[in-house]
């Protein structure tokens, strides 16, 4: 495993432990894969690989990338697991620059020889610990020193207010579970659902909240803090693209929303 970040002391043993681990957990299985030859591609998934599986790097490098970011190059002797959401948009995708040789192996199958034995039990236990140590390294060395840690997750149940309209707007919410009315003025306006962004507007034109935001259902959000919401635009342009289209959603809505309060007036 090759990783794109400036290499560390730890990060040299992980990436070693891992490979031994795998090699060790591999020849004590009695479990059959698949060969896969790879000749350059830019995309593995079309040139045969299959989302779900779990590959082990036999020779040649593989790279792994993610929202057209790449993240690591697996070598040989590494274990490829799959992603826990290949369905998504932003799932992984790999790609080689030159052939690669892979051995596939059906990911159930893989882990229940694993965990037959109590041995192999605590190697596959391991391999799953180390690897989850070297992503969070990985994480580490991108994030910037004097980025803050948000306050993280607040929770809200039906009725309570998750923003109110007048207040200032000191943080902007991502509504990562549950739906939400819209109030202005005591006249509901819109909803908002899983996924979408509240209180950016407020944040970005220093203006008091426009809005009360009640929760519909039992909602989950995330609190950040609006300097580093504005660090964040700065610096991920996904970030303003998923904002804005959140944005034009809600616009959309509350039209809507306003062409139906004026046809119930005339009638």
């Amino acid at each position: 495993m090759i990783s794109l970040a400036e290499p560390t002391d730890g990060m040299s043993a992980l990436t070693r432990q891992y490979k031994r681990l795998v090699s060790e957990l591999m020849s004590k299985l009695s479990i059959s894969g698949e060969s896969l030859q790879l000749d350059p591609t830019k995309d593995a998934f079309q040139a045969g690989m299959v989302p779900g599986k779990t590959y082990l790097v036999k020779g040649g490098m593989i790279n792994m990338h993610c929202q057209r970011r790449k993240l690591l190059t697996w070598d040989e002797g590494d274990l490829i697991l799959p992603d826990a959401a290949p369905d998504a948009e932003d799932t992984m995708k790999y790609a080689s620059e030159s052939a690669v040789l892979l051995t596939g192996y059906n990911t159930l199958e893989l882990v229940r020889a694993a965990l037959s034995s109590d041995e192999t039990a605590r190697l596959w236990t391991r391999i799953l610990m180390t690897q989850l140590g070297i992503v969070t390294r990985l994480l580490a060395a991108e994030v910037e020193e004097e980025t803050q840690t948000t306050p993280g997750f607040a929770y809200f149940m039906p009725g309570d207010v998750i923003i109110r309209q007048g207040d200032p707007a000191d943080y902007v919410f991502s509504l990562f579970e549950g739906s939400a009315d819209v109030v202005v003025d005591d006249v509901a306006v819109g909803e908002v659902n899983e996924g979408e962004v509240l209180g950016a507007l407020a944040v970005l034109t220093h203006a008091p909240r426009s809005a009360t935001v009640r929760a519909k259902s039992r909602c989950s959000v995330v609190k950040v803090p609006k300097e580093q919401f504005k660090d964040l635009i700065r610096t991920n342009p996904t970030m303003i693209h998923g904002l804005l289209t959140d944005m034009a959603g809600q616009i959309k809505k509350l039209n809507t929303q306003v062409v139906q309060l004026s046809a119930g007036a005339k009638t």
